[in-house]
C-alpha cells in the first residue's frame, strides 16, 4: 500500500474513448495503463497525463461495466484483457507481441512468477498460459469452473488459485499439465459478480448478490458469514486482516477477517482503495471521488461528472488514479 494522498487537488484530467470501467494499473516505472470499453489501451505519463503510446485492439463493448485491469510483468510486458475474447501482450513500447483467444471476455490476468499466467473469462473458464518462450505463448491447461464468471483469478500465498463463478467460490491447484479443482463451495446466496478477496492467513472471502459476506478457510470449510447487502465490488484486504467490502446500500463494511466482526462502516459506494495509513478512497454512482481518513472524516470530495464503475489505483508518488463512465481519467494529488 502506498503512503496515500490527502489534499484532493486534481493534478490532471483527460478523456478516453468510451466509459472508463476497467481499472487503471501502475507499472514498475510509474506508467499508468488505462483502457475503456472503447477498446484502446493508453500508456500514460503519470506526471502530465499525456499518452506515451496507445494501442487499439479493434474490439469494443459499449454496454459493458466489467472492471478489469492489465498485468505488467517484470520485463515491462503488458498483458491486457481486451473487450474482445482475447488476452493481448504488448511490449513496453506498445508493440503487439502475441494474443491468446479465449472462450469469453477475459477478466484480470494473474501470475506468481511471470512465467505462467492465469486468466479467467466470462464463459466460466480458467486458462493457464505458459510464457517459457515469450513470443510463443502456449496454453498449458484450461478448466471449466462454471456457467458464467465475472471474477478475476487471484493467487494465494501458497500459489493456489481462487476464482468465482455462478454463485460459488472455487480453489484450483496448478499441477503442471492440468488445473486441479481442489474445492468448490456454494452458499446459494445469489450470483457473484466480484472476485474473491484473500487475507494473509489464507482466508478467502466471497461476496454475492444475496444478504451475506462469506469467509472460508484454506481447506474450504466455512469460517464465518456476516450480513450486508449485495456485494458491489471485490473486497480490499489489508495486511493486518481488515476486509473492506462495499455493498449496494452505499455502505462500506470493514470486517475483521479472523472472526467476521465489523470494525467500522462508512457510507460509500463502489470499489475502495486503502493506503498504509488506512485512508480510504472511492468513487460514487453520483459521480464523485471521495477520500476519508482512518476515522471516517472526509479529506476531499471531487465531482467527476459521471458515475464511477472503475476500480481506483494509487501511484508510488501518492496520486489517486480513477476513471468515470463519461470517459474521463483523473489524477488526484
Amino acid at each position: 500500500m502506498s503512503a496515500g494522498t490527502t489534499a484532493g487537488a486534481v493534478r490532471w484530467r483527460r478523456h478516453l474513448e468510451g466509459a472508463v470501467t476497467p481499472g487503471p494499473v501502475v507499472g514498475p516505472n510509474g506508467t499508468i495503463y488505462a483502457a475503456s470499453n472503447g477498446g484502446v489501451l493508453h500508456a500514460i505519463n503519470p506526471s502530465t497525463g499525456a499518452d506515451r503510446w496507445t494501442y487499439d485492439c479493434g474490439h469494443t463493448d459499449p454496454g459493458s461495466d466489467l472492471s478489469v485491469s492489465s498485468l505488467v510483468l517484470a520485463d515491462g510486458t503488458v498483458l491486457w484483457p481486451t473487450p474482445g475474447h482475447e488476452l493481448l501482450a504488448l511490449s513496453p513500447t506498445g508493440t503487439k507481441l502475441w494474443s491468446q483467444p479465449l472462450p469469453g471476455q477475459p477478466t484480470s490476468p494473474a501470475s506468481v512468477d511471470g512465467h505462467r499466467i492465469y486468466v479467467g473469462d466470462t464463459s466460466g473458464t480458467v486458462t493457464a498460459i505458459d510464457l517459457t518462450y515469450r513470443n510463443l505463448p502456449s496454453p498449458a491447461w484450461t478448466l471449466k469452473v462454471g456457467g458464467i464468471s465475472y471474477g478475476s483469478v487471484v493467487v494465494g500465498v501458497s500459489g493456489r488459485l481462487y476464482t468465482t463463478a455462478d454463485s460459488a467460490l472455487i480453489a484450483i491447484d496448478d499441477v503442471g499439465a492440468q488445473g486441479h479443482l481442489s474445492w468448490r463451495v456454494d452458499p446459494g446466496d445469489g450470483i457473484t459478480e466480484v472476485s474473491a478477496g484473500l487475507a494473509p492467513d489464507g482466508t478467502a472471502l466471497l461476496g454475492l448478490n444475496g444478504s451475506q459476506e462469506w469467509a472460508y478457510r484454506p481447506d474450504g470449510t466455512l469460517l464465518w458469514h456476516s450480513p450486508r447487502v449485495i456485494t458491489y465490488s471485490s473486497p480490499s484486504v489489508t495486511a493486518t486482516g481488515l476486509a473492506y467490502v462495499g455493498d449496494h446500500s452505499g455502505t462500506m463494511h470493514v470486517f475483521r477477517v479472523r472472526d467476521g466482526t465489523q470494525a467500522a462502516a462508512y457510507r460509500v459506494w463502489t470499489a475502495p482503495v486503502v493506503d498504509s495509513s488506512y485512508r480510504l478512497y472511492y468513487g460514487t454512482q453520483d459521480g464523485h471521488v471521495v477520500g476519508l481518513n482512518a476515522g471516517g472524516a472526509k479529506l476531499f470530495d471531487i465531482d467527476l461528472g459521471a458515475p464511477v464503475d472503475s476500480y481506483p489505483a494509487l501511484t508510488a508518488d501518492a496520486n489517486l488514479i480513477i476513471g468515470a463512465r463519461n470517459g474521463t481519467l483523473s489524477a488526484i494529488s
